[in-house]
């Protein structure tokens, strides 16, 4: 069977990382009780929820 979870998972870690590339790509500020979250870590994230999302789908095609 071919796991429909895990390819729920892995689109959801899909759109994830597509997010936070946009949020590093435009720049866009996040303030959270007044405190500026910066950038940066947006690049991070989306690199480790690309990496998820590709561990994941990949595991789910395993037999």
């Amino acid at each position: 069977m071919k796991r429909p979870a895990s390819l729920v998972a892995g689109i959801f870690f899909i759109f994830l990382a597509v997010a936070q590339l946009c949020r590093f790509i435009l720049g866009v500020k996040i303030v959270a009780a007044g405190f500026d979250i910066p950038v940066w870590p947006s690049a991070l994230a989306a690199l480790v929820l690309a990496l998820l999302a590709i561990w994941v789908l990949k595991e789910r095609n395993r037999t």
